[in-house]
């Protein structure tokens, strides 16, 4: 099957002052901040919280002058690692922050038995899309009406 969507995209320009860190509970408010400034249907508070609670999520932070510029969210399965949400602060887009966590992401995954990478997008996501295209990620399927809007998602894999 043969997919693909190109858009135009901006320069991005890389911030330098960035480092990561684990994510703790005390991070939640800035976290939900950013989770609803980014999308249409955010995470609730009790989605977000149940991230730390489960053994197999793991919350990655991006820092930018020791400030939270945004996060990743995954889910360790048995053979795959699953990436619920990825979000960085509106004022900080467009800059390579998405890039570097998924890069990290990339490095750390020798810490997993993984051998895959799952996602799912919203189909009208173009700009996530060709992100992830970007790196590899292939479409493997579609759920319909997958998202509470009843909106399509598309399943992208990387494999390892």
């Amino acid at each position: 099957m043969s997919w693909g969507i190109f858009t135009k995209t901006k320069l991005t320009t890389r911030l330098i002052n960035t480092s990561f860190k684990e994510a703790t509970r005390q991070d939640i408010d800035e976290i939900l901040t950013i989770e609803q400034s980014v999308f249409a249907t955010p995470w609730s508070r009790q989605k977000l919280l149940d991230s730390f609670s489960n053994p197999n999520a793991h919350v990655q932070l991006i820092m930018h002058n020791e400030q939270i510029a945004g996060y990743l969210i995954t889910l360790n399965s048995i053979d795959f690692l699953d990436i619920l949400t990825l979000a960085i602060a509106p004022q900080l887009q467009r800059q390579g922050l998405g890039k570097r966590l998924l890069d990290d992401l990339l490095q750390r995954l020798e810490l997993h038995n993984a051998q895959a990478i799952l996602l799912e997008v919203r189909i009208s996501n173009v700009s996530a899309i060709n992100f992830y295209q970007q790196y590899g990620f292939e479409l493997i399927d579609t759920r319909e009406k997958y998202y509470s809007n009843l909106e399509d998602a598309k399943i992208l894999r990387l494999l390892i």
